[in-house]
């Protein structure tokens, strides 16, 4: 299979790399694109159009094969629009958006939202509850505190990690939907959807590429991808997963087709202080980085799902694959590292992934 077709899996990868290099040298805010020639597929030439944008935190690469590259690249460009339509909506970071609305009034009354925002908030209150509370989009205290913390070059101290911690409780989070709104339980909550909502801007773009007619292509937005149909060869998707101890090697690869997948780890995004790292997803029990796996992989239906799913696996731990096992409907692969043999890793999958993934990494040890 030709290099171009395995599609890393993770917050970061050579693609991306160059592409942020290019926006970098003078580009911002605009497309970037690079088209490949088609393979005959059925009785018609299909044709390759990629195109990437800076969203969300993220490079964001869309890939739609058709014969006709205008319609692929109008269907590219509405998925991205709808990308930014979620993260107008969602972005903790914008005042005018309908969380930003919801942390500062929600807790005094409840706040009407639309939506796509009150599907996502849904979502999430059914993943706490069947997590345990793994993922919990009300962490946004503690977020704040640890990046204020951080960014004064320090840790959090006990005694502000508790007192966030009294504002972190998705159980005071409700959502009514006979008037569609939002409403926290006490002055200081609030939300954050980083966990969860990358996801669904992921499904919202594969779903315009098969509104526009595109019926092969991909959503990719470092750590969420979802494939739609197959390839342009017709053949099934192959993506990768990079090593999380050395992100210049592939660790595996595993089929998909028509499905979503989300990886969540600590090994990309951080919080630094005195050149020590540590994890950015944190346990909303302990108001402390979650460090104990090395990255948890889920295959979904829904990238939505998926990404909601792989942060609550991350947050459990080492108990993320007796989690995943839990949840009917989806597949999931654990990284974790090796005992006693330092940069090594073990990876444990589902048994519904068995013949789908394969080990690209000599060192690593698949658990039967």
């Amino acid at each position: 299979m030709a290099e171009r077709d395995l599609q890393i899996l993770d917050e970061f990868g050579l693609r991306r790399r160059r592409f942020l290099l290019a926006i970098a040298g003078g580009f911002v805010g605009t497309l970037f694109g690079s088209l490949s020639p088609g393979r005959a597929w059925g009785r018609s030439r299909m044709q390759t159009l990629t195109l990437g944008r800076l969203l969300m935190g993220t490079a964001v690469e869309i890939e739609a094969n058709h014969p006709d590259l205008s319609i692929a690249r109008e269907a590219i460009e509405t998925g991205l629009q709808r990308m930014v339509d979620v993260d107008r909506l969602m972005s903790i970071f914008r005042s005018d958006s309908e969380i930003g609305l919801v942390n500062r009034l929600a807790a005094t009354l409840p706040v009407s939202v639309g939506e796509e925002t009150f599907g996502v908030l849904t979502e999430a209150k059914d993943i706490a509850l069947m997590s345990g509370g793994a993922l919990d989009v009300t962490i946004h205290p503690l977020m704040q505190l640890w990046r204020r913390a951080t960014q004064r070059g320090r840790l959090p101290s006990s005694r502000e990690i508790e007192a966030a911690l009294g504002l972190v409780a998705h159980s005071g989070l409700s959502v009514d939907p006979n008037n569609r709104s939002v409403q926290l339980q006490q002055p200081g909550m609030g939300i954050d959807l980083g966990g969860i909502a990358k996801g669904y801007a992921v499904d919202v773009a594969a779903e315009a590429l098969a509104k526009q007619g595109v019926h092969s292509g991909l959503v990719n937005a470092g750590g969420d991808l979802r494939v739609v149909g197959r390839n342009r060869d017709g053949g099934i998707w192959r993506i990768g997963l990079r090593h999380p101890l050395a992100p210049s090697r592939l660790l595996l690869s595993v089929l998909a087709e028509d499905e979503a997948a989300a990886t969540s780890g600590n090994y990309f995004r951080y919080f630094t202080v005195g050149g020590m790292r540590y994890g950015h997803l944190l346990h909303p029990r302990t108001g402390t980085p979650a460090d104990s796996a090395l990255s948890a992989t889920i295959i979904a239906k829904s990238a939505m799902r998926a990404d909601g799913l792989a942060t609550a696996a991350m947050i459990h731990g080492a108990g993320a694959m007796a989690f995943i096992q839990r949840v009917s409907g989806v597949e999931g692969i654990v990284v974790n590292p090796l005992a006693r043999h330092p940069g090594k890793v073990s990876v444990q999958i589902t048994p519904g992934l068995r013949g789908r993934v394969e080990l690209l990494d000599r060192s690593a040890e698949l658990e039967r």
